[in-house]
């Protein structure tokens, strides 16, 4: 089958094909030093401060979300539309009402951090714009869309009281502010025909088949599987080599699943995010939901998958006690063969998983707990209540009969 060679995305309207080594750049060095758009800051390089924030749309999606740019190479935002700080008013020469609102309420001080506050502000507008959200903001509604937004001169007030006064029916949806019609139909296109790129030292594919992502797997051995990268991106960002080859699956339709199974089970595609998973568990498992709302920042949360939390094989991960006493299944695919793993069969050692060479991960399923007929609770011990590593998380399931118990499950992180 025919490949491309390059990334294709739009920054701000402007539709870029990104080759070679570049398409291997942290997105945050893309933006600043090839295209100049130096409003977006790098600081932590770990997707912690926020200052990296930029926002970002699938074209076959209607509203931007955010994610952090330093830990996220170029290649995984093949077949998306970006907008910057500086594309946030299609009017160069006007304010947004988000900005608007930051200097008409002194938000910007030393002005280091503001773009980033700025963008996850608009995000937030965003949010609200697609939920239809009419009722005035609340502090604690905007202290929750800047979990991920770390304040220099800690002058937190200003911020809030400019987010409070914004004027939401003079905000402009991200999605008008471009000719986007035009720019999704490219890059619904693009994503037709599967990518392929050769620098000298490291390769990428990004396949429109499970199969072919088998096979790619089977024959480099070393791969490196990339999903939200806000793992393995911090981890490059501290000097450990990028893996030679390195595959996506971006491309594959069927990975983008989530459903309520017959059996009473939430089915999770591997390119499934935390964000849309936790948008269903508010309704299917709400003490899911809560922990989900707790373990990560907004930014995090659009990008991570609840699949890369699981193959990354960290005894930390936030997800996997509860996927443990929820009789979580994996569900694997080779080039030729499908089979289905119990979770707690996964794990043969420290990031050690016990998959076939050709093997990977394209779903997961688990039970929909519910609160009749379970006793259970989900916890975490960490040093802040939010944006932090879990020092010990578990998950407690009891399913009690006549005041004894019939059936435990307990797991620890």
């Amino acid at each position: 089958m025919k490949t491309r060679d390059y990334i294709h995305l739009s920054v701000n309207g402007i539709v870029h094909q990104v080759r070679g080594k570049t398409a291997f750049l942290p997105l945050s060095d893309f933006l600043r030093y090839e295209l100049g758009l130096t409003g977006t800051k790098v600081v932590c390089a770990e997707g912690d401060c926020g200052a990296c924030s930029v926002l970002f749309r699938r074209p076959d999606q209607t509203h931007f979300s955010t994610l952090c740019s330093c830990i996220s190479p170029v290649y995984l935002s093949d077949c998306t539309n970006l907008i910057t700080v500086e594309g946030v008013s299609s009017n160069r020469d006007e304010l947004s009402e988000v900005q608007r609102s930051m200097v008409d309420n002194f938000g910007g001080q030393c002005g280091f951090c503001t773009p980033g506050f700025i963008v996850s502000l608009t995000h937030l507008c965003e949010k609200r714009n697609k939920e239809c959200k009419r009722d005035a903001l609340s502090a604690q509604e905007v202290k929750n869309s800047l979990t991920g937004n770390l304040c220099r001169c800690t002058g937190y007030q200003p911020i809030i009281d400019a987010a409070q006064s914004i004027n939401e029916q003079a905000f402009t949806p991200c999605s008008k502010l471009y000719d986007y019609e035009a720019i999704d139909r490219a890059l619904l296109e693009s994503a037709k025909t599967p990518v392929a790129i050769e620098t000298p030292t490291k390769n990428f594919f990004a396949p429109l088949e499970i199969s072919k992502a088998s096979k790619y797997k089977e024959a480099n051995p070393q791969v490196k599987i990339y999903s939200g990268a806000t793992d393995i991106g911090v981890q490059i960002n501290k000097g450990r080599p990028q893996a030679e080859h390195q595959l996506s699956l971006h491309l594959i339709d069927e990975l983008y699943d989530l459903t309520v199974t017959d059996n009473n089970e939430i089915r999770v595609g591997a390119r499934v995010n935390f964000e849309a998973l936790y948008e269903l568990a508010e309704s299917e498992a709400p003490e899911f939901a809560n922990f989900l709302h707790l373990f990560a920042s907004p930014q995090i949360k659009n990008t991570g998958s609840i699949v890369g939390n699981i193959a990354n094989g960290s005894p930390i991960a936030d997800s996997t006690p509860y996927l443990l006493t929820a009789n979580a299944v994996v569900e694997v695919a080779g080039a030729k063969t499908r089979r289905d793993i119990p979770l707690n069969e996964l794990y043969s050692g420290y990031k050690t998983l016990t998959l076939k060479p050709d093997e990977i991960i394209t779903h997961i399923r688990f039970e929909k707990l519910q609160s009749e007929d379970h006793s259970f609770g989900i916890y975490k011990v960490s040093q802040r209540r939010d944006l932090d590593i879990s020092c010990v998380n578990s998950s407690f399931v009891f399913r009690l009969k006549e005041n004894q118990i019939e059936d435990a499950r307990i797991a620890y992180g």
